[in-house]
């Protein structure tokens, strides 16, 4: 009977069963359309450039950039040299410069020199009125610039004619004049300051002494020897000369301040002509 139930109800289109049905709304939202993109456009997500290109007048086929590199600013970039120089470059550089700048024969030097000289006693009771010839040879060092100062050191030989009277037999009598001449032996050491006229040829003029001491005196006629002249004498010096490159040309006149001999007022009187070379 149960089986006829069933029958029946299958028969009348009748379910049993409960069925519960949801239903899900979802919402689709189509893509957004760029109105003002012409047909054809591709856009580039990581260009290398930047079109300057707007929106009115970007056409089919343009590449356009959204993240495009930053160019280079070069009106905003500054290039800084340093120089680093040391103090004794410095120094180098000025003593260049100096020697660049100082007008040509105004350079400090050091020097040697030979030479002849001519000399005579002045205020003799006989005088004899002509030079006799000797030599002498020296160094020296000078500094540089306008005026100028030099120190140095001579060795000079300085012949000189003499004349003397003899005493006679009888009291108050001469005999014959006594003529000969005297080899003097001098260590002197001339200083000077000087002015530099600032020529091509470094033309100078200098005054200065020089304090010479005897060092030995040669055979004569009036039996004289070192105990009878002055050791040591004070001589003025007045000078000029000129440079020829590394040559030197100088003249010297040196007046005596003292006398030559002990028991007689009697001076010398020198030139002097030396040829010299500069280091």
């Amino acid at each position: 009977m149960a089986t006829c139930l069933l029958g029946a109800q299958l028969a009348t289109g009748q379910n049993t069963t409960n069925t519960t049905s949801t239903t899900s709304t979802s919402t689709y939202s189509a893509p957004a359309t760029d109105t003002t993109r012409a047909t054809g456009t591709t856009y580039s997500t990581t260009p290398s450039t930047v079109s300057t290109d707007n929106n009115a007048t970007q056409t089919t086929g343009t590449t356009y950039s959204t993240t495009p590199a930053p160019a280079a600013n070069s009106a905003n970039t500054v290039t800084t040299t340093t120089t680093t120089t040391s103090s004794a470059d410095d120094q180098m550089s000025r003593n260049s410069r100096d020697k660049a700048d100082r007008p040509a024969g105004k350079d400090g030097k050091f020097g040697i020199y030979a030479g002849v000289n001519f000399s005579r006693f002045m205020n003799e009771p006989i005088p004899a009125s002509s030079y006799r010839a000797g030599w002498q040879a020296g160094l020296y060092g000078r500094t540089g610039g306008t005026v100028f100062g030099q120190i140095g050191l001579e060795y000079r030989n300085s012949t000189t004619d003499l004349i003397r009277t003899g005493q006679g037999t009888t009291p108050g009598s001469v005999s014959n004049e006594i003529r000969g001449k005297i080899d003097q032996h001098f260590l002197a050491i001339p200083a000077y300051v000087g002015l530099r006229i600032g020529s091509a040829l470094g033309l100078r003029v200098q005054a200065g002494a020089e304090l010479s001491s005897l060092v030995a005196i040669g055979d004569n006629n009036f039996q004289l020897e070192k105990d009878d002249l002055n050791r040591t004498i004070l001589n003025g010096l007045l000078g000029a000369g000129i440079n020829l490159g590394p040559l030197t040309l100088d003249a010297v006149y040196n007046h005596g301040f003292q006398n030559v001999f002990d028991d007689a007022d009697a001076k010398r009187r020198t030139f002097a002509f030396n040829l010299g070379f500069r280091f």
